[in-house]
């Protein structure tokens, strides 16, 4: 394996890893705001804090969801890749 092929490889594992950790960043910011703003609109058209508090926090439980839909996700791919590995590694020595 060349040297060059394992640079770019890494070059682009590090973008993705950025990306991926800007995405949360955003998406928590995004929800953060989203949740504030209805707040703020229940209280103002008349709903007790607290009860409109308890709503919002709805948004946050997204995120959450998102957030470990993604970890699953992650997680399926390196046990894919791990066996994918195994088996080439095999194939290689047979």
């Amino acid at each position: 394996m060349k040297i060059s092929t394992i640079i770019k490889g890494g070059l682009h594992l590090s973008k993705l890893v950025l990306d991926m950790f800007l995405i949360w960043l955003t998406l928590g910011w995004k929800v953060r705001k989203a949740r504030k703003a209805f707040e703020k609109e229940l209280v103002k058209s008349g709903m007790p804090k607290e009860a409109a508090k308890r709503l919002a926090k709805k948004y946050s439980s997204v995120k959450d969801e998102v957030r470990k839909q993604l970890w699953s996700y992650v997680g399926k791919l390196r046990q894919s890749s791990a066996h994918t590995s195994a088996w080439y590694i095999q194939a290689l020595n047979d």
